[in-house]
């Protein structure tokens, strides 16, 4: 069947209508068109259809107005290809477009790949989000918690608000979007330990054999700074002679190759103040490290303040490994290498360490980082601010 000719920029053929609006045109001087289709309801006359058209027409030429890149009818999977070759590339940290590659790869890709753009609403993200599962290493298959879906969530609107600014869609799908419930049967708490349990801890690693495992472990309890930049230290950045460690890199690992990298924020790039006992255990690592390099021919990073027994870096993931060894059959399986972070700042805010402080110290982009991470503890801090005043009043 021929087409026919409805309007100017509408086509109907077959019963479909095809839109055309013209956007300018390109760097080449080529005129760039946009097109749709739009079917009506088969029961719908023709002239009724013609009508319903001229409008749907109107609110797509609306749609294109001033978006000479628009492309709604993108799919998903071209998207991410154009994020990842674009924004991630320029704008992400290496290990960080890694982890969004893997994340996409292996969640969004198979439910949105070949969808549209124009296709995807937040209804359909709701639906992902509160349906999608996670295969485990058994074989098993589990729902996504509450923490794992806001992780994913993050990835997929720095997805969509990329689409937005580069001119593909309007406005981002990603808002109203609802996530899995957060458990909560889940204790909150266990991000750090207690004083009791700390105490518990240290005395296991004093009994450890493992000499680099122990003062790893320690380093990490007494300074409250990231594994990665623990690992990313030289020792041209510990000053011993002021007491003073400079945190200026972290160390990366994208696809198992090792990298040294700027910290996570421009106010993880500082200095953090080294007390007697650090001191001691960076001293007692110089010594087990010098004992490495006479026992290992060639000693690839001798500049570096922890390294493997064979002199390169240090992998974290193996370290993650070790003290999930270390810590198997006690009451403290939940410590993680960052839930000792997490007790050093505990420890300093229950001491009553300004938040600003202990901010700097762990190098939060901003307070309210800080704020927020820590705010069940520096409730509890405030309940103790008041049950002291009360106490001070009532004797005064």
């Amino acid at each position: 069947m021929a087409d026919r000719k409805v309007d100017t920029g509408i086509i109907e053929r077959n019963g479909s209508y095809r839109f055309t609006v013209a956007c300018g045109m390109d760097t080449n001087g080529k005129q760039i068109r946009k097109t749709r289709t739009w079917k009506p309801a088969e029961a719908m006359t023709e002239k009724k259809a013609d009508k319903l058209a001229k409008e749907k027409y109107i609110e797509f030429k609306n749609q294109c107005k001033d978006l000479s890149d628009f492309n709604d009818c993108m799919r998903f999977a071209d998207l991410c290809e154009d994020y990842m070759n674009v924004f991630a590339k320029n704008q992400l940290k290496p290990i960080t477009a890694y982890t969004y590659k893997g994340q996409i790869d292996n969640h969004f890709i198979e439910y949105f790949g070949n969808m549209k753009l124009k296709d995807i609403t937040t209804s359909k993200i709701s639906k992902f989000f509160n349906t999608h599962t996670i295969t485990l290493k058994d074989g098993r298959t589990k729902p996504l918690s509450h923490a794992t879906a806001k992780k994913l969530y993050t990835i997929l609107q720095s997805v969509f608000t990329y689409a937005v600014h580069q001119g593909y869609i309007k406005e981002t799908p990603c808002k109203n979007v609802i996530l899995p419930a957060e458990d909560t049967t889940v204790d909150k708490n266990r991000k750090f330990m207690t004083e009791s349990e700390i105490s518990q801890f240290l005395g296991m690693l004093d009994k450890c054999k493992y000499d680099d495992f122990r003062i790893m472990m320690k380093f990490l309890l007494y300074t409250g700074v990231r594994s990665g930049e623990m690992l990313g230290l030289q020792w041209q950045d510990i000053d011993f002679e002021n007491n003073v460690i400079h945190i200026v890199h972290t160390l990366s690992d994208v696809g198992g190759n090792h990298f040294l990298t700027t910290p996570k924020t421009k106010k993880s790039k500082r200095y953090i103040a080294m007390s007697d006992t650090v001191k001691a255990l960076l001293k007692e690592q110089r010594k087990h490290q010098l004992e490495l390099q006479l026992a290992v021919k060639d000693f690839p990073h001798p500049e570096m303040v922890f390294t493997s027994a064979n002199g390169n870096y240090k992998d974290r993931s193996g370290l993650n490994t070790s003290l999930r060894r270390f810590l198997k059959g006690s009451n403290l399986e939940f410590l993680t290498l960052h839930c000792l972070r997490h007790s050093n700042a505990t420890l300093l805010l229950n001491a009553g360490v300004d938040i600003k402080v202990v901010s700097e110290h762990l190098g939060h982009s901003d307070i309210g980082v800080t704020a927020d991470i820590y705010a069940d503890v520096l409730d509890a801090t405030r309940r103790k601010t008041a049950d002291i005043l009360d106490f001070k009043l009532k004797q005064a």
